[in-house]
């Protein structure tokens, strides 16, 4: 599923970035900079043939076969699932790919199964009751897990993406399956990306494990951010819950002329809640809620140690925010939504920067505070300020994605 876009984005002088894929359909797709929320997929490299590993598990009366295949459909390594119904006895044949999970599950556990399917032949009409996914303990009782709705996601090669969570009532030994249906007629279909994942979301497929550094990229390719320190919404985005939630980017930068652009929907922060910050009194920061004027004012400082700090504007917390903070010499701009909604400020400080690490969504520091709750998909820093101009083609680039 692809992402609404605008204009490209200003690029010129970009230091850092990053862009948390908003757009991900229900956690089956990554983007380019953000392939997902941590994650070890259960199943060793994948879908494989073997014992104890991905392989057939069972059928009615008729004939089978399974093989791996390649470059089919642009997949590399799918399996084909081929049944053929030998007897008018069997009102269907099923086909089942299993994953036992050694060592057991305990009580109360949370998997996800996922896997991509395309349908060559037969099931014209594939829904849950054609393509499914099962966990169960062994011997085969359903009464061990239960099992959520089935969600699938057309991806845009066309293949779908079907994802089922799974919780464990019954320790022990389990099994996770994922097949087909004929319905007594010939069938041909594809599966590829089979996932067992032990957490209460889907996350896109990664054949291994995506670690805390994995995830989310530097729009630069510089930089792999470290999501340790964030936790992840239904949909598995990175959110920031105001308690104990940052991002440390590892940007030391020491700038003079600079821009900061911030995309945010706030979610309920405390007073100086910070979007972004390089130490208020020799860097510059950036606050949802700034305490020198009220809640619902989104403002900036730049090397301003005493009160009101910097200046801000007010802003809609139903809606996303695009905002950005510029200074060029002595000069020190905000905007919001645009190149239009401006506040300027002259006599500021010239004084380069400090080499303060940058963190997003608290204030920078071993005891971070003044953390930020909500959401921060995008942030952007440059060694340049930006003009006018490029703020406005910067804002259309994400004006339809964020609905601006």
């Amino acid at each position: 599923m692809g992402i609404a876009r605008g204009t490209n984005i200003v690029r010129d002088g970009l230091v850092f970035g990053h862009d948390t894929g908003y757009g991900v359909a229900n956690n089956a797709v990554a983007t380019r900079f953000y392939k997902g929320k941590p994650a070890t997929n259960l199943v060793p490299s994948g879908p494989a043939t073997g014992t104890g590993d991905f392989q057939r598990q069972h059928g009615h009366v008729e004939t089978i076969t399974y093989s791996k295949v390649t470059n089919y459909k642009g997949r590399e390594n799918a399996h084909k699932l081929y049944v053929n119904p030998t007897s008018t006895n069997e009102p269907y044949a099923d086909f089942a790919g299993q994953y036992h999970k050694s060592g057991g599950s305990a009580v109360g556990d949370v998997y996800h199964l996922s896997f991509d399917y395309f349908v060559e032949k037969g099931l014209n009409t594939p829904n849950l009751s054609t393509v499914y996914a099962n966990g169960y303990k062994l011997p085969n009782s359903n009464s061990a897990a239960t099992l959520g709705n089935a969600t699938e996601v057309v991806l845009d090669d066309g293949w779908t993406r079907y994802s089922r969570k799974v919780t464990i009532i019954t320790a022990g030994n389990t099994h996770f399956r994922c097949g087909c249906n004929s319905l007594g007629e010939e069938m041909e279909v594809y599966i590829d990306n089979f996932q067992i994942e032990l957490q209460s979301n889907a996350t896109p497929f990664v054949d291994g494990t995506r670690s805390n550094t994995g995830g989310l990229i530097d729009l630069k390719r510089s930089t792999n951010i470290n999501l340790s320190s964030v936790s992840f919404n239904s949909t598995g985005q990175p959110i920031f819950d105001g308690t104990d939630d940052e991002i440390n980017t590892g940007i030391t930068t020491q700038l003079t002329d600079f821009s900061c652009v911030v995309i945010f929907k706030d979610g309920g922060s405390a007073a100086w809640g910070r979007l972004v910050d390089k130490q208020y009194t020799t860097g510059f920061f950036i606050s949802s809620y700034f305490a020198s004027v009220g809640n619902n004012y989104v403002g900036a400082g730049v090397i301003e140690p005493s009160s009101p700090h910097g200046q801000a504007l007010q802003y809609d917390d139903t809606k996303y925010n695009y905002f950005v903070v510029t200074r060029s010499g002595g000069t020190h701009t905000i905007y919001l939504n645009g190149s239009t909604n401006k506040v300027q400020k002259t006599n500021g400080s010239t004084a380069t920067l400090s080499s303060t690490e940058m963190a997003i969504g608290a204030w920078n520091g071993s005891t971070a505070t003044q953390r930020y709750t909500g959401e921060i998909p995008v942030v952007k820093l440059y060694n340049k300020e930006l003009t006018a101009a490029e703020i406005q083609q910067d804002f259309e680039a994400y004006k339809n994605r964020f609905n601006l």
